[in-house]
């Protein structure tokens, strides 16, 4: 019955957050639900309550700018990343590319392209089909060998992304990693990767300047609620190095290399079929 609860919360808490991420990201919608609540709640109570619903329906409108702040964003970021370690520079087996929606993603496919070129890991492995793509893009760009990269294409959550790392990197018996998303999602990115027994290096790459105040409050507010639901499904307990390998053979049927992983090679070929 826990296993059932747990697999239900997995599967659709990620929907939900993202649905509500989406609408709480439009002030001008949130501001005329809140007001149109506060109008139906005033028109419905009582004369004993109406001062009461008035307070609430305000209450809640005065929250909503607040936490969409730019102040607000800032702080509540900072302290995501307080607890993640800096990246000091040190050699890797792998740079593990996340994946992001849009402009959140910022550089973070070009910053890793250049820490194969400089020599900090041989490996590089994206999550996503399109960020496959430009990786590829890149990485010809630049004239360098995409000979070990590989783009993993059945990913959703960021457990997800930590499991086709298992299954493409520990069977090969690569477990120091370097690890790339943006400020909020670094923590818990960083968390659940460790959890399988990977070795990580947090490279934290800024989000664009054009990501607005209110998403990045947003952004940071699905994290903290990403970390409860994490621990509470008890994804955070911290497995040995050497048990990657067994994990890997685990993964395999969940992540199959010829549905859920293509080269360098089969995303040319997608490419020049499109």
């Amino acid at each position: 019955m826990v296993e059932l609860v747990r697999s239900i919360f997995g599967r659709y808490w990620p929907k939900f957050t993202w649905k509500l991420f989406y609408w709480l990201s439009d002030p001008h919608v949130v501001t005329l639900t809140l007001l149109v609540f506060t109008a139906v709640m005033l028109l419905a109570s009582g004369r004993r309550y109406k001062q009461q619903m008035v307070i609430l329906g305000l209450g809640l409108l005065i929250a909503y700018w607040l936490m969409i702040s730019p102040l607000f964003s800032a702080a509540a970021t900072r302290l995501l990343v307080s607890f993640v370690p800096p990246d000091r520079g040190e050699p890797a087996d792998a740079v593990v590319v996340l994946a992001r929606d849009g402009q959140i993603e910022g550089d973070r496919h070009s910053t890793a392209v250049s820490m194969v070129a400089a020599g900090r890991a041989p490996n590089l492995l994206v999550m996503g089909r399109a960020q496959g793509m430009k990786v590829l893009r890149e990485l010809e760009r630049r004239q360098l060998s995409p000979a070990r990269f590989l783009s993993s294409t059945c990913v959703r959550t960021t457990n997800h992304e930590a499991e086709s790392a298992v299954a493409a990197l520990g069977s090969k018996g690569l477990s120091r990693i370097i690890l790339i998303t943006d400020p909020p999602h670094m923590l818990r990115a960083w968390l659940i990767f460790k959890s399988f027994g990977f070795s990580v290096i947090p490279h934290i790459e800024p989000m664009p300047p054009e990501v607005a105040a209110n998403q990045r409050s947003l952004l940071a507010i699905r994290e903290y609620l990403g970390l409860v639901s994490y621990a509470a499904l008890g994804r955070f307990h911290n497995r040995p190095s050497s048990a990657l390998p067994q994990e890997a053979q685990a993964f395999a049927n969940t992540f199959p290399a010829d549905r859920c992983f293509m080269t360098a090679e089969q995303i040319r070929q997608s490419l020049s079929s499109s």
